[in-house]
């Protein structure tokens, strides 16, 4: 008896090992599984930072525009007005409880900057009375202009209008804007490296395919520093290829706008 049982135990271990040789899909399967089970074990967790939206460029632009808007108040004063609901002022734009009590009923101050609060989410000027006292009142939703219609606030600062540009002013502006667009880099040049202006693209498209090609440009100023391009082009009698950039002055930034344009740059 004690003899028959090693026996047994190795019929049995001869047995297995024969299965698995004579079923090589079985062994690969398992070799092939406990390989994918090592590669998810050595793959980095995800990070919370990997999860993280990225910020949307649109809410971005708003942001900038809005706090541009708030900035232009800087400078300005105002007079305090006794109503029935005067406007509000702060200590401090993280305390919205602790509110400024002005001296008088009729006092000026001045907006000295635009601040956030702590956690970003509410805009507030920063304002120093004629008294000394400094106070924060808001900013978000137009409350400036709110208080200004409903009578709280009088404002003391004439509005200055920008001196208008003369006519040669207009023009040096425009060709300087139409210039910015000639020169401006598109495609990378795939044989010497370099890249190709416009104003280059049109000559060689002239040259190479379109020998009746003719163009002509076009600048519209759109606001403060900020003109619109416009390229016509046409080849004989049918409607031009019109062709369009933003460019600001301030910056030398030139965005196409249009399609049209955009191609150029693919």
């Amino acid at each position: 008896m004690r003899i028959r049982l090693p026996i047994l135990v190795l019929f049995i271990i001869l047995l297995l090992f024969s299965f698995v040789q004579t079923t090589p899909c079985f062994g690969r399967y398992l070799v092939k599984n406990s390989s994918s089970l090592l590669a998810k074990n050595e793959e980095p967790p995800e990070t919370k930072e990997d999860l993280k939206p990225g910020p949307i460029p649109a809410v971005e632009e708003y942001e900038r525009e809005k706090l541009a808007k708030l900035k232009r108040n800087i400078g300005r004063r105002f007079l305090t007005v006794p109503t029935l609901n005067p406007a509000t002022f702060y200590e401090s734009p993280d305390d919205l409880e602790r509110k400024l009590r002005v001296r008088s009923e009729k006092e000026t101050f001045v907006i000295q900057e635009v601040v956030q609060n702590r956690s970003g989410m509410m805009t507030f000027y920063r304002v120093k009375f004629d008294s000394g006292e400094v106070g924060y009142l808001g900013a978000d939703g137009n409350n400036l202009e709110i208080e200004i219609k409903k009578g709280s606030l009088i404002s003391l600062t004439k509005n200055v209008s920008p001196p208008k540009k003369s006519l040669s002013q207009s023009k040096a502006l425009a060709s300087q804007a139409v210039e910015l667009v000639k020169n401006h880099p598109t495609l990378t040049e795939s044989a010497a490296g370099g890249k190709r202006s416009v104003e280059v693209r049109m000559i060689e498209e002239k040259a190479r395919s379109f020998p009746n090609l003719r163009w002509r440009y076009e600048a519209k100023e759109i606001g403060r520093n900020k003109y619109r391009v416009t390229q016509y082009g046409s080849e004989g009698g049918g409607p031009p290829l019109i062709r369009t950039w933003i460019v600001d002055l301030s910056t030398d930034e030139v965005n196409p706008e249009n399609l049209a344009a955009k191609e150029m740059y693919r």
